[in-house]
């Protein structure tokens, strides 16, 4: 050791830290290794529970190194320079401890490559040991066949950065498995020999599956650092945190500390989106996501001539819904329609079903957009680009994708904020990155400002995170999924990878993200008849929840074609399956009894009423961050309305309308439109009427409706309650609870939990239930639970979602029934009250409510050919274990 005397002297911390440019995170990162390594002395030999018991002294958030070798996370955001980071850890351990050794773990082959360059390209941009003299002789790098096609001496003094992606090792007939001829055993084994070997883990939430866990215990380091922005993994559709943190520093830091820019939405300035057909909507998206971009080349250029920097060309992302759609997208750009066609060679379109030329033609652009001679600046995407695709110059992006979900939206959002020149240049341009969020602006707004958003969220790794961290559970219908699929072990071996245990999980977490989607398709169009885009929606829906789960991903991204045939049968199976688990709950609404007919008197449209003018062009420009900043209001260029038909879009809405038959009121209706189009006509002229109409379609019927009715004439009136229907899908309920809250069905140990309690928990496991999850409001609702789980007699049975009956009792309360219960033969609505308040007035208004629902619900079913309603009232001290649900039938039916 006395030959590194001299670096010891030469390269502390705080001289690495120097040397290096570390950033404060990166700098506190390294001081705690150093504290770390001071305080264990890792070795072959060490004990890890000794070793565990001191680093948790000094960091209690590390409660389990989770690894069979002392092994330690530090995570940190997105964008504050985490591959340097693993630089500075490298030249520490080698100049500090004599350290030789570093195998560094890659989770995919976009990270990979990035490694491969910057470890080991010494005149790479972004090579993480310039400067350092210790590193004068660059480190050898050994990857991917290196081993098999040359001698390498593993024994000598040299440091070597060994950089494989995990796949190269995770299965036993791996080929670094296999004999080598020059090593006289494997080369996987010569390295579990060394007793200097630290394993770095970049992206390390993903080795957390097992067989991926497993084999870097084979590799017996003495030494594990993980690095990444997410300290978190799902297992068993469950959030699980890290137990090996010794340092986060979490994304709303670094924004507030500068080291990344800052994230802007922008949208329209009044302008409803719900009036726009979905290509308009798109096109307008376009349009003002292409005058940000447009505004940002230009800031950044003046910037780099005022300041004497190089010139930094952003780009656009474009997030389309699908394929067809992206191919759309990209056809629209290229036109002439779009930008007189500025774009149509400055456009790529990239995603995992392209082939051949094409993609590679495609890839390569993609992969070099930083550079200021590429000629792309829009980039078309379908899903999320994957880690690894860290480029600096993505300005705009442009999500036509719904992007309902707030957690797509924010890895949107993430994808464009490392800083072109690595450090905050005090332009406001220049430090932004902005999301045309449009329809989804006040929703986007709001989600910024949650604790749990990007932008506001602190550390997720606490002490008792069991207690203080909480999480949504959404319900899904209760499927049961065969343990094996030969059509997708046969997709798997296909793809080159072997059907075990890891891809019957990844199957299933697909199969669940499925199913999950379709019960939310289905409610969301309140109907279990899907059609196929409906289907495309939900694969999207299915892939957004599982594309960051590399354990899932992996079984799929080799030959991603080989599943798309199971995925497809696989979705419409569940599809069918999903809507065959439902129970149909009949609708009961106000109908007409006899030959009613309504007509309305003519009458003089109110063109008082209809004030609106055209809007005008301007873009509102919000701070995600800080909110309090001042908004910003931009110019969004001239908005095309040819081709949009206003009188069309009216009577399109209105013929929708109750009370109006269009084949009876079509003249009337057809006549009160041109009178509106022609009064705003007349004042703005066609290309301002067709302005007003598309922003403001849907107020303008509905005052056209309003004035209508109060000339309705309706003749011989008579009304009554009906069943108008059944509702052939079951709405999922949406459940928040803190960690830790969500509990087996039938575990004991919550049969005589006080109900204050059990309010706060999440049940799940049961067998019958149409949906996985439910929560309940007291004990004797829990054992019934259990009792029409495990019954013989029951088929399904639902704890019904607050708007699944839509109707009111006792003055307009609204009508919620404990529990839904079907047989083979019947259906049963189930209420469960406190037996002192069987003769309370609201207790007696809602049971002769459901009596009288049950006995119209079965008059309408026996005619079309569905099962009977009966109504059980049962006090909560007759729910005894004891009974079938038989006995409950026998004892507390009541009918009209």
């Amino acid at each position: 050791m006395s030959g590194h005397d001299w670096l010891k002297e030469e390269y502390t911390v705080s001289d690495i830290a120097g040397r290096m440019s570390l950033r404060k995170p990166q700098k506190e990162s390294l001081e705690r290794l150093e504290a770390i390594c001071n305080a264990i002395r890792p070795s072959k030999t060490a004990d890890v529970a000794e070793s565990l018991a001191k680093v948790n002294a000094l960091y209690p958030t590390c409660k389990d190194f989770e690894r069979a070798f002392p092994s330690m996370t530090f995570a940190l955001a997105t964008g504050v320079g985490k591959t340097r980071l693993m630089g500075a850890f490298i030249a520490y351990l080698y100049t500090q401890h004599g350290i030789c050794n570093f195998f560094v773990v890659a989770p995919g082959k976009t990270v990979y490559e990035k490694l491969k360059t910057d470890l080991g390209v010494p005149g790479s941009a972004k090579y993480v040991f310039s400067g350092l003299g210790c590193f004068n002789s660059p480190p050898q790098i050994v990857a991917d066949d290196d081993y098999r096609q040359r001698r390498l001496a593993l024994t000598d003094s040299k440091v070597r950065i060994f950089i494989f992606n995990i796949d190269k090792f995770n299965k036993e007939d791996a080929k670094m498995r296999q004999l080598n001829e020059y090593l006289g055993q494997s080369f996987f084994d010569e390295l579990t020999a060394l007793d200097d070997l630290v394993l770095l883990m970049d992206e390390s939430h993903h080795y957390r599956a097992e067989r991926g866990a497993a084999a870097l215990n084979d590799l017996k380091p003495i030494l594990g650092l993980e690095l990444t922005a997410t300290p978190k993994m799902n297992k068993g559709g469950k959030e699980k945190l890290f137990s090996n943190v010794v340092f986060e520093y979490p994304l709303s830091q670094a924004i507030a500390d500068g080291y990344t820019r800052t994230p802007y939405a922008i949208a329209r300035k009044n302008v409803d989106f719900a009036n726009l057909p979905q290509e308009y909507r798109d096109k307008m998206m376009l349009a003002d996501g292409i005058a940000s971009h447009e505004r940002t080349k230009v800031a950044l250029e003046v910037y780099a001539a005022e300041n004497n920097k190089r010139i930094v060309k952003p780009f656009m992302l474009v997030v389309c819904k699908d394929t067809e759609h992206a191919a759309w997208i990209e056809d629209y750009i290229k036109s002439n329609a779009f930008c007189e066609g500025r774009y149509a060679n400055k456009t790529i379109t990239v995603h995992s079903k392209q082939t051949g030329a094409e993609s590679e033609e495609n890839i390569l652009l993609l992969l070099g957009v930083e550079r200021s001679d590429n000629p792309i600046e829009i980039v078309i995407h379908v899903n999320m680009l994957k880690e690894g695709w860290d480029v600096n110059n993505l300005y705009t992006i442009v999500p036509l994708r719904t992007a309902a979900s707030a957690v797509l939206r924010e890895q949107m959002v993430g994808r464009g904020l490392r800083l072109p020149y690595g450090e905050r240049t005090d332009d406001t341009v220049v430090d932004a990155v902005t999301l045309t969020a449009h329809d989804k602006f006040d929703e986007l707004l709001a989600e910024a400002q949650k604790g749990e958003s990007i932008f506001k969220q602190g550390c997720i790794i606490k002490v008792d995170e069991n207690e203080s961290q909480e999480e949504h559970v959404i319900t899904q219908p209760n499927l049961s999924f065969e343990a094996h699929d030969p059509v997708f072990d046969a997709a798997v071996v296909a793809s080159g990878r072997i059907a075990d245990d890891g891809a019957n999980e990844a199957r299933r977490q697909v199969e669940v993200a499925l199913a999950k989607a379709t019960a939310l398709a289905m409610a969301a169009k309140k109907s279990r008849t899907l059609d196929v885009h409906d289907r495309r929606s939900i694969v999207e829906q299915a892939t957004s929840e599982v594309v960051q789960r590399q354990d899932v991903v992996k079984y799929f991204a080799p030959a991603e074609h080989v599943f798309d045939d199971w995925i497809a049968k696989t979705t419409d199976r569940i599809v069918v399956e999903t809507a065959s688990k439902f129970i149909p709950i009949p609708k009961l609404r106000v109908v007409e009894s006899g030959g009613d007919e309504i007509d309305f008197e003519p009458f003089d449209l109110d063109l008082s009423a209809f004030v609106q003018e055209p809007t005008d062009n301007s873009l509102l420009l919000k701070n995600l961050k800080d909110q309090s900043d001042e908004s910003r209001i931009l110019d969004g260029g001239k908005i095309d309305f040819d081709g949009y038909n206003p009188m069309r879009r009216l009577v399109e809405i209105l013929r929708d309308k109750p009370e109006i038959d269009y084949s009876r009121h079509g003249q009337v209706v057809g006549n009160l439109v041109v009178y509106v189009c022609n009064h705003f006509s007349r004042k703005f002229g066609d290309n301002g009427l067709r302005n007003i109409v598309m922003m403001n379609c849907n107020a303008l019927a509905d005052e056209i409706y309003r004035q209508m009715l109060r000339h309705m004439v309706r003749r011989c009136g008579m009304f009554t309650e009906a069943i108008v229907g059944a509702n052939d899908f079951n709405l999922p309920s949406h459940y928040r609870c803190k960690k830790g809250k969500i509990k087996d069905l039938h575990d004991d140990a919550y049969s005589s939990s006080d109900d204050g309690s059990i309010k706060g928990i999440v049940f799940s496991g049961a067998k019958k239930g149409v949906f996985s999850e439910f929560k309940v409001d007291s004990s004797p609702e829990l054992r019934f639970a259990r009792i029409v789980d495990t019954d013989p007699d029951v088929k399904n049975w639902l704890r019904p979602a607050g708007a699944q009956f839509d109707f009111t009792y006792n003055g307009g309360h609204k009508y919620e029934p404990d529990f839904v219960v079907e047989t083979d033969s019947d259906i049963y609505l189930v209420e469960i009250k406190r037996h002192d308040m069987a003769d309370d007035e609201d207790v007696a208004k809602k049971r002769e409510r459901a009596v009288t629902y049950c006995s119209r619900a079965t008059t309408w079913a026996k005619a079309n050919g569905y099962k009977s309603w009966t109504h059980l009232f049962i006090p909560d001290d007759e729910v005894r274990s004891d009974r079938g649900f038989d006995d409950f039938v026998k004892l507390f039916s009541i009918k009209e």
